[in-house]
């Protein structure tokens, strides 16, 4: 028998606002631990194997490619949410209300991004991915604004209309390369 370092559990939460969360503990009631996808009609991905080996055809990487894509930009409009709130929460609202409508814009490609990502990863490519995002979005954040109470103001102040503009403008194929070649 062989030992290693026990792998944390890692949950997958919904946050009040629809959100799905990936974190190492739970989430309270209702949260489980990530399990294995459901093959469902297709066969199911070796995730033994290199993720660049995991793809039988491309469309299938590019189908993760685009919801990695989806994730992110999720992620990063929940950081965004996090950090008005800190700097500068009387400008929260406009951000949350773009996030809440793009997320019910596109509840079902969000929806199949998260079933691609639990497909093609495993749970600790899954863990590893989400604290590295996290990490340099929250470095991304700390060197545009800093310490700077007045442009973090104006950063939140402004962020409702920049990301519109943004979501509208780029990335716009994503959402129908994830349901694509089902």
């Amino acid at each position: 028998m062989l030992g290693g370092p026990a792998l944390a559990a890692v949950f997958k939460c919904k946050a009040p606002d629809g959100a799905t969360i990936f974190q190492d503990s739970e989430c309270g009631p209702g949260s489980q631990p990530l399990q294995a996808p459901k093959a469902g009609n297709s066969p199911p991905v070796d995730l033994t194997q290199p993720l660049d080996k995991r793809f039988k055809t491309p469309e299938e990487r590019d189908r993760l490619m685009a919801a990695l894509k989806i994730a992110g930009l999720d992620l990063g409009m929940r950081k965004g949410i996090e950090f008005c709130k800190t700097h500068a929460a009387a400008h929260v609202a406009g951000i949350e209300q773009v996030y809440s409508e793009w997320r019910q814009q596109h509840a079902a490609a969000i929806n199949t991004a998260d079933r691609l990502i639990e497909k093609y990863t495993t749970t600790r490519e899954r863990a590893d991915g989400v604290s590295d995002i996290v990490a340099l979005l929250e470095q991304s954040l700390q060197t545009r604004a800093g310490n700077d109470a007045a442009r973090n103001t104006d950063n939140c102040k402004s962020a409702p209309v920049k990301l519109r503009s943004f979501l509208d403008n780029r990335h716009t194929d994503i959402y129908s390369a994830v349901g694509s070649g089902r």
